[in-house]
């Protein structure tokens, strides 16, 4: 996606927006529209439309979009749809078998939109071991506020990526412990009701 671009819902399904034409460059079946619809019920639906050009566009193609229109091999079809809806609104909501991955593979400082997608968290091991310690992400530029800052924009929700592991459980086959016996027997005895 080159970026997003907000418009305004005209009347019925009608939706208006404008792209400035610095915006990208021109690129046959380089275009398509992203449609995020959220449900009520947890979660939410991404639809893309057909592949289209548009002209009159006069800036640079980004090299990500380029190769996505190179990827494309000429075909109409935008992105498969992503269905992350939860049909059980409790603890499940928006957890479903989301996005492709490819989402999740842009660094979130560089995604736009109203979604943001976040990587699958590491799963911790069983025994730490490592004795010096690195950050699982690179540090980036930090300017501290020195005023209020504005309310954030733009962003809705953030998806993290559905964990791929599993774990077995199996029953516990030991006997249990007998109860005390003897003087402790008597003992606990006396408080029985």
């Amino acid at each position: 996606a080159i970026t997003s671009f907000a418009g305004n819902m005209v009347s019925g399904n009608s939706y208006t927006a404008t792209i400035p034409a610095a915006a990208s460059g021109p690129a046959t079946n380089g275009y398509y529209l992203k449609m995020t619809s959220a449900a009520t019920s947890g979660g939410q639906v991404i639809n893309f439309s057909k592949r289209f050009s548009i002209s009159g566009m006069t800036g640079v193609v980004p090299a990500a979009a380029a190769a996505g229109v190179a990827a494309s091999a000429g075909s109409l079809d935008g992105p498969a749809t992503i269905n992350s809806v939860s049909n059980n609104a409790g603890g499940n909501a928006g957890s479903g078998a989301a996005a492709g991955g490819d989402e999740y593979a842009v660094p979130y400082g560089q995604q736009t939109g109203g979604t943001k997608y976040a990587p699958m968290q590491p799963i911790p091991p069983t025994k730490i071991t490592k004795k010096n310690f690195t950050p699982l992400n690179p540090t980036s530029a930090v300017v501290i506020a020195r005023t209020n800052l504005p309310p954030a924009q733009g962003v809705v929700t953030t998806l993290t990526q559905s964990q791929t592991f599993s774990v077995v459980s199996v029953e516990n086959t030991a006997a249990p412990v007998a109860g005390p016996t003897g003087d402790m027997a008597k003992f606990l005895n006396r408080w029985k009701d």
